[in-house]
C-alpha cells in the first residue's frame, strides 16, 4: 500500500543523509596540490549504509523481481531441456515407427517453443514492471535532487 507520509519521511531522511554526506566531503581536509581530500572511511561507510537503507522499497522490489526473473528463466530452460531429453528418449524408442517418430519430433518442438514463449513472456513482464518502478524511482530521486538544490540555494 502506498503511504505518502512514509514516502515523505524517506525522502527527508535521504535528503538529510545526502546533506550530511555532502557536508562531510566539503569540509574534509584537502590534500596539498590536488583535488583529493581525506574523509573518515567509517563515517562514509555508515552514511552510505544509511542511505541504502532509506532507499524506497520499490527499488528493492525491482531488484527482487529481476532476480526472480532470472531464476524463472533458468527454471524454464531446465524444464525445456528436461522435456527435450525426455522427448528424445521417447523418440529413440519409437524410431521403428515412422509416423510416431514424426509426432514425437513435432511435440518436442512445440514444447520447446511453448517453454521459450513462456520464458519470454515472464521476462517481458518482469522487465516492464522493473522499468516502471525504476522510472518512478528516477522521478522521486529527481524531485529529491531538485529539493536539495533549492535548499542549497536558499542557504547561500
Amino acid at each position: 500500500m502506498y503511504d505518502r507520509q512514509s514516502t515523505k519521511k524517506h525522502e527527508q531522511d535521504t535528503a538529510a543523509l545526502l546533506d550530511h554526506l555532502e557536508h562531510s566531503v566539503v569540509s574534509a581536509k584537502s590534500m596539498p596540490f590536488s583535488n583529493n581530500c581525506l574523509v573518515d572511511r567509517e563515517e562514509m561507510l555508515v552514511l552510505i549504509g544509511m542511505l541504502r537503507d532509506s532507499l524506497p522499497a520499490e527499488l528493492k522490489q525491482a531488484k527482487w523481481l529481476l532476480e526472480q526473473n532470472r531464476q524463472l528463466i533458468a527454471e524454464a530452460r531446465k524444464e525445456a531441456e528436461s522435456m527435450i531429453r525426455e522427448a528424445e528418449t521417447r523418440m529413440t524408442g519409437m524410431i521403428d515407427e515412422h509416423e510416431i517418430t514424426q509426432q514425437a519430433r513435432q511435440q518436442a518442438q512445440q514444447t520447446v517453443e511453448a517453454a521459450n514463449h513462456s520464458a519470454k513472456m515472464i521476462r517481458s513482464g518482469a522487465m516492464e514492471y522493473a522499468r516502471k518502478r525504476l522510472l518512478e524511482l528516477e522521478k522521486q530521486l529527481t524531485e529529491m535532487l531538485s529539493t536539495v538544490q533549492e535548499n542549497k540555494k536558499e542557504l547561500k
